[in-house]
C-alpha cells in the first residue's frame, strides 16, 4: 500500500527485532528512510541489512544505543538529522520490566522502570519536536503493551510506567496539534516475538506449567484465537504515522485481537 511515506524520516526505538523490527521493515516498505537503534548491536545490523534490501544502504542508519541514555538520545536525533536533514516521525518502544509484587518493588527499581519507559519517551519526542515543528509536519507514536489497560499480577512496573506515558502524552497531543504534529499510542496485545516466547518459558518454570499450556492459556483470552503477527503491528504503526491518519491523535489504539474490546 502506498501511505505517502515516501522520503520520510522515521526514528524508530528497539527496532533490532520483534515489534519495533516490523515497524522499520513497514517504514522501509513505504520508501521511509529509517534510522533504527537498539543495544544489541549485532541484531541491529542484521535488521540493518534486511531493510537495505527492502530500499537501499542510503535509506537506513543503524545506530547502537540505549535509549534510556539521555547523552544516547541526543546522540541518535543528532546523526539522523545530520544523514536525512530532516525528522518526522518517532515510534517509542517500551522495555521489558521487572516482575514482582507491587508492594515489593525498592525505589531503585521504579526509577528504572520509570527512566526506561516514561522519561526516555519524553526526552526523546523533546529532541525532535522542533524539527518537526519546523517542517509543520510529525508523527510522534508510542509503542505500549497491554497491561497498560488491565490488572496483571507482577506488571505494577511496566502498568504504571506506561499509564505515565499515556497521560504525558495525550496533553502533549493537544499542545502539539496547532502544528500539525500527531501523537498517539499503539497498544499491542500478546504478539508472535521472541520476547513472548521467552517470558512464557520463564513464567512456566515458576509455576511448574509448560510453556506450550501457558501460549494455549494466553489465546484462550482473545476471541481472534491467534497470536498478532509482528508486521500487523508494523502496518498499524505505519498507518498511523501517514497523512491518512491526519485527523487521529491524542488516542491509544488497541491491536489485542478483541482481548481488551476497544480503542481509547
Amino acid at each position: 500500500m502506498d501511505l505517502g511515506l515516501r522520503d520520510r524520516v522515521a526514528i524508530v526505538g528497539g527496532s533490532s527485532r520483534g515489534i519495533g523490527r516490523a515497524i522499520a521493515i513497514a517504514f522501509a516498505k513505504e520508501g521511509a528512510n529509517v534510522t533504527i537503534c537498539a543495544r544489541n548491536e549485532a541484531a541491529l545490523r542484521r535488521t540493518e541489512i534486511e531493510l537495505a534490501r527492502i530500499g537501499s544502504q542510503h535509506h537506513v542508519l543503524a545506530i547502537p544505543a540505549d535509549l534510556s541514555v539521555p547523552r544516547d538520545i541526543r546522540r541518535v536525533v543528532r546523526d539522523t538529522y545530520n544523514r536525512f536533514d530532516q525528522i518526522g516521525i518517532l515510534v517509542t518502544h517500551v522495555a521489558g520490566m521487572d516482575l514482582g509484587p507491587a508492594v515489593e518493588f525498592e525505589d531503585e527499581a521504579i526509577s528504572a522502570a520509570f527512566e526506561a519507559n516514561f522519561f526516555s519517551a519524553i526526552r526523546l519526542s523533546r529532541e525532535v519536536i522542533p524539527h518537526m515543528k519546523q517542517q509543520h509536519w510529525g508523527r510522534i507514536i508510542n509503542l505500549l503493551s497491554g497491561p497498560v489497560h488491565q490488572a496483571a499480577d507482577g506488571m505494577a512496573l511496566s502498568s504504571s510506567s506506561q499509564m505515565a506515558v499515556m497521560g504525558y502524552f495525550k496533553t502533549l497531543a493537544n499542545e502539539l496539534a496547532p502544528f500539525n504534529i500527531t501523537v498517539n499510542n499503539v497498544v499491542s496485545g500478546p504478539v508472535d516475538t521472541e520476547l513472548l516466547v521467552s517470558r512464557l518459558e520463564d513464567q512456566a518454570q515458576e509455576q511448574g506449567e509448560t510453556s506450550e499450556e501457558l501460549l494455549k492459556q494466553t489465546i484462550g483470552t482473545m476471541p481472534i484465537g491467534r497470536l498478532g503477527k509482528p508486521e500487523e503491528v508494523g502496518d498499524l504503526v505505519a498507518f498511523l504515522a501517514s497523512d491518512r491518519s491526519g485527523f487521529v491523535t491524542g488516542t491509544s489504539v488497541i491491536a489485542d485481537g478483541g482481548r481488551f474490546q476497544g480503542i481509547r
